[in-house]
């Protein structure tokens, strides 16, 4: 047998690393300088996984990013891209000073980032990176109690999660659907804030119908869960479609419930720069920046995270949004949510 076989595939991950590695470098001082002032930032929407656990059908999606001579290497890529080290890496980058790393149970769209797969990876650094926990859905009938068990040991646990992450149109479950409430009055139970994707997304196999993308659907559990904390995530965002199908919805439940909250995830992708600017007009027109949590969807691919961030701090900044404003969205308005000690630039070393 040749040994030399396997050293293939490792010197190209090599090479491909080298390559991410050199694709930024980290600002000369952490945070976004605005009018004078340093803001500290915190992007609480990142994921993590591995190549095995995605799906075929998300793993080409994921490949069209790279030229198709070099996709046969991608098995080898991810742990340099999704993982622990490279989320420090892409927030280092990007002057984040934090992030939030989501679990996700979506067997049959993306894949699935366990519980214990996330822990391990924010253990790398615990002051920089939250995680939250999630739960499979897709056999429900059967072991949801199981499940149920399974989440509140997650979030009791010594894994440094702080909320819970729910992507109904991934997962495959309607907003509206009362079986699924139990998980609801768990995260308010133990004072975990839900992170709820809402509106469509690209991927393969998500659905796209109103009861699994309109916040709207929602409504009666925010009202029947008012100690539970509801971010929707995306703003309603219609990414499938590049327009701002939901977002009025979602910032009406932001208005009206004390316990809705708002995330801007995605919007500030080149994909979304048509719509940027009207959707910061509409949060700002609504008076919910108070209900505002920056996160931007990343890492996706190396620079994903540092891109969002500047495309959104300059729509912002074109909307007239004052520092005070900034500040807020950008890292008070998570640590007030959460219940954590306000972030200072000092924190992204």
């Amino acid at each position: 047998m040749n040994r030399n076989v396997g050293l293939l595939p490792a010197l190209c991950a090599c090479l491909l690393t080298m390559v991410i590695a050199g694709c930024g470098r980290p600002p000369d001082q952490p945070g976004v300088l605005i009018g004078g002032q340093r803001l500290a930032v915190v992007d609480m929407h990142l994921h993590t996984g591995t190549w095995e656990a995605m799906t075929p059908q998300f793993q080409e999606r994921v490949s069209e990013r790279v030229p198709r001579a070099l996709r046969w290497v991608m098995p080898y890529v991810m742990p340099y891209t999704l993982g622990g080290k490279a989320i420090l890496r892409e927030i280092d980058n990007a002057g984040i000073s934090a992030g939030g790393v989501f679990a996700l149970y979506s067997p049959h769209t993306t894949g699935t980032a366990t519980n214990e797969f996330v822990a391990g990876e924010i253990a790398l650094n615990p002051q920089r990176l939250f995680g939250f926990a999630s739960l499979r859905v897709d056999q429900w009938n059967t072991n949801g109690p199981e499940q149920l068990a399974k989440l509140e040991a997650a979030l009791k646990g010594p894994g440094n999660f702080v909320g819970v992450k729910l992507a109904h149109a991934h997962q495959q479950f309607r907003f509206d659907d009362e079986r699924y409430y139990p998980i609801y009055e768990i995260a308010g139970r133990l004072h975990k804030p839900v992170y709820l994707h809402t509106g469509t997304s690209p991927n393969p196999g998500t659905r796209t119908e109103p009861p699994y993308a309109d916040p709207a659907y929602l409504e009666e559990a925010i009202r029947r869960y008012p100690d539970t904390i509801f971010i929707l995530g995306h703003t309603g965002y219609d990414s499938y479609r590049k327009a701002l199908t939901f977002t009025d919805a979602a910032i009406r439940l932001a208005v009206a419930y004390p316990n809705a909250y708002l995330e801007p995830g995605a919007l500030g992708a080149e994909r979304a720069e048509n719509v940027l600017d009207d959707f910061l007009a509409r949060v700002k027109a609504a008076g919910v920046i108070p209900k505002m949590i920056y996160g931007s969807d990343g890492p996706q691919q190396p620079g994903y995270v540092k891109g969002h961030l500047e495309r959104f701090v300059a729509g912002m900044q074109k909307a007239g949004y004052s520092v005070e404003e900034m500040r807020a969205i950008l890292s008070g308005n998570f640590s007030r949510v959460f219940g954590l000690p306000p972030f200072t630039v000092e924190a992204a070393k």
